[in-house]
């Protein structure tokens, strides 16, 4: 009899955000419950695994989903981080000095324009030229200047809306989200240890642990 070899778990509808869900989480985890959009610190350096972020065959987490405690086995489905063709152009070109289009972003965003029509605002050839020199000027300004916080203060907590996505395994390590790949590459590129990022899921195992408290700066 015809069955599903494997139902996709989907990512649970984000009925809360913001203050709303601040206040579901600290009634249910206490004072310490993690923020929506809450701003963290991480270690480039120390990022292994990027999730796998694929509707088809995981939860598809997003930044709407940023501050939720998801058990289940999500933060299994990953893979090495430079597997992510983003990163590693960015580490062939700002590293190595290999130019982009000997990289795979062309065949890659191409591709992806052909799918979908557009793909990271890009429709033609032309958009992707312009698209990576825009990056080059990105990493510049970041060699230069450093890696800008945006944290904004709402509600008494630090939140970063646009920041890099960081998910939290059962045993509390950081997995990238795959939001802000190029930022990740550059910053992996001049090999930063320190930059700001913004929470994504966690998953209870490490909340209950206390491992959210580690990528906390208290200082702040």
């Amino acid at each position: 009899m015809p069955h599903d070899a494997f139902t996709v778990p989907q990512a649970p509808v984000a009925l809360l955000r913001g203050p709303l869900r601040d206040l579901a989480n600290r009634a249910a985890l206490g004072r310490d419950a993690p923020k929506a959009q809450e701003r963290i610190w991480i270690d480039p350096s120390r990022l292994s695994r990027i999730y796998t972020r694929n509707p088809a065959e995981t939860p598809d987490f997003k930044r709407r989903h940023s501050g939720m405690v998801i058990g289940g086995d999500w933060d299994m489905q990953t893979e090495p981080i430079d597997q992510s063709w983003k990163i590693a152009a960015c580490l062939a070109h700002f590293r190595n000095g290999v130019p982009w289009a000997k990289t795979k972003v062309y065949p890659k965003m191409q591709a992806m324009i052909g799918l979908r029509g557009q793909f990271d605002g890009c429709r033609t050839t032309d958009d992707i030229t312009a698209r990576y020199a825009a990056i080059d000027v990105m990493y510049a300004d970041i060699r230069q200047n450093g890696f800008r916080d945006k944290t904004v203060w709402r509600f008494g907590t630090p939140r970063l809306p646009e920041g890099v996505f960081i998910h939290i395994d059962r045993n509390g390590a950081p997995v990238f989200g795959a939001i802000g790949n190029h930022r990740i590459g550059i910053a992996r590129a001049l090999r930063l240890t320190r930059i700001p990022a913004q929470l994504g899921v966690i998953h209870p195992e490490a909340f209950e642990n206390g491992a959210l408290a580690q990528y906390r700066d208290r200082t702040a």
